[in-house]
């Protein structure tokens, strides 16, 4: 992504800030409230995610979101196995989604494995 933050990116930040930010697990002192983990295709996954694990009572504290192997993941401390539910239904959603523009994608391996749809994928090997 370039140094210019994206629409979607700047909605999902005013998001994260309008929740009082999340919890880092390793420093639950420490708040964020830009999180800059994913690419901006997957921020709508991930927002109805925290939305949802909010409602089932999750203290917002997180140990880690990335790309690994071409899919979402992300770490929380501790949950209830509704919890735990909701984010494997979110990493699986993630290899049907693009992480660039959140088209429907698959899983490519052009060196490195990523989530992405026909046109990212051209682009990226241009």
């Amino acid at each position: 992504m370039s140094g210019e933050e994206s629409q979607q990116r700047k909605e999902f930040n005013d998001y994260i800030k309008s929740i009082g930010g999340l919890k880092n697990g390793y420093f639950p002192e420490k708040i964020i409230y830009k999180p800059g983990w994913v690419g901006d295709g997957w921020l709508p996954i991930l927002k109805k995610l925290i939305e949802d694990l909010i409602e089932l009572g999750w203290n917002k504290e997180i140990l880690d979101i990335k790309e690994k192997f071409g899919g979402l993941r992300f770490y929380i401390h501790e949950g209830t196995d509704e919890i735990y539910n909701k984010i494997i239904k979110a990493e699986q959603e993630s290899y049907k989604t693009c992480e660039n523009c959140g088209q429907p994608g698959q899983i490519r391996n052009n060196g490195w494995y990523k989530t992405l749809c026909d046109n990212c994928n051209k682009t990226k090997n241009s």
